[in-house]
């Protein structure tokens, strides 16, 4: 905990440069939002995503899913895994009544999975803060060490440069080594609203954020992260890496005081698992979900009202070839889930002509 702390102080400074805090976290409102969508996509392959209803027992809804997805037949014996499960902070346990982090649980069925391949599994993540804290109270040091598979909260981790080379990120970022020097990389996303900016949402695309020094996702100037084109920045942080496949915790949703839950928060218990090899496309269908869900509470926040196919994340995603969106491409696998049709229908909304 003192270690991440530490990061306005040393551990994250880069050498010879200045803080100039304040100028940061002014940067936070500043500059453009996102440009249009051009609806032009380079080509990719069809993508599926599987949605499985979790009646009793997680590990058979998490393989179902999986097993619907494509299954996990590109990991291979003596591979190593990196299992990156949602950790953006420390749990809030009696002070909200939903998670803000995956489930351990469903982390645990993962692992499981990985191990029946014969893979060398690590967990890591790392949050804005506390990471090592966040590590032990979201039950995930638990788990791995009742799986006896290896924790590495990435405080403990090397960073490298990466530079998108694309709108944004003119300086670059720096990420986790841990995560590129993985064989293989299961991201496992918590399906939430998102209010910060226009970012609307969270769920495969905006966990690569936990992949990002912390520091940096507060540069100085037009590459602040938190800037009313922050959805922009989000895809392209995805250029880092390609998941092997992505498995969504949809259990509880928190459909309003996400990402934290802590200001005026509501989850619903949806108790769906999704999973897709696509980033992308599994995005669409999870937020067809959170606008279902969150119109059926009587939520009121832009995602509820916006198409899914007019959300920056999706469609520049999609320009940048991180996955599908066009839903002629995407084949849904409904799994045994309750009033699928709502999801489907919002799913299937027009987007705006361009």
């Amino acid at each position: 905990m003192r270690e991440d702390f530490q990061f306005l102080l040393r551990s994250q400074r880069i050498a010879g440069e200045p803080l100039r805090l304040r100028k940061r976290i002014e940067s936070r409102n500043c500059g453009p939002g996102d440009l249009p969508p051009t609806r032009v996509y380079p080509a990719m392959a069809d993508a599926v995503v599987a949605v499985c209803g979790v009646k009793g027992d997680i590990m058979s809804s998490v393989r179902e899913a999986v097993l619907a997805a494509g299954g996990l037949e590109e990991i291979e014996r003596g591979q190593s895994v990196m299992i990156k499960p949602n950790m953006c902070g420390p749990a809030i346990g009696g002070r909200a009544p939903g998670r803000i982090t995956t489930s351990p649980e469903l982390l645990r069925a993962v692992i499981r999975l990985c191990k029946e391949r014969g893979a060398r599994v690590t967990v890591g993540d790392r949050s804005m803060f506390a990471t090592e804290l966040a590590f032990r109270t979201t039950g995930f040091a638990r788990v791995c060490r009742e799986e006896m598979v290896e924790g590495l909260p990435w405080t403990r981790s090397e960073y490298v440069w990466f530079k998108p080379g694309r709108r944004h990120w003119s300086r670059g970022f720096r990420v986790a080594k841990a995560l590129l020097d993985a064989d293989h990389f299961i991201n496992l996303p918590l399906l939430k609203n998102h209010w910060v900016q226009t970012a609307d949402f969270t769920c495969c695309l905006k966990a690569m954020v936990g992949a990002v020094m912390p520091l940096d996702r507060y540069m100085e100037g037009p590459d602040a992260l938190h800037t009313p084109n922050i959805s922009e920045k989000v895809a392209e942080l995805n250029l880092v890496r390609k998941p092997t496949i992505n498995i969504v915790d949809a259990l509880s949703i928190a459909v309003r005081g996400g990402p934290d839950g802590l200001v005026n928060g509501l989850w619903v218990d949806a108790n769906l698992v999704m999973a897709s090899k696509d980033r992308v496309a599994c995005d669409t269908v999870a937020l067809a979900t959170l606008r279902r869900f969150g119109e059926e509470n009587g939520v009121k926040l832009p995602y509820v009202d916006k198409k899914v196919w007019d959300q920056a994340q999706i469609y520049y995603g999609a320009e940048l070839g991180l996955g599908q969106a066009d839903p002629s491409r995407i084949k849904i696998e409904d799994l045994g889930v309750p009033n699928f049709d709502q999801v489907r229908a919002a799913w299937r909304e027009q987007a705006k002509k361009t």
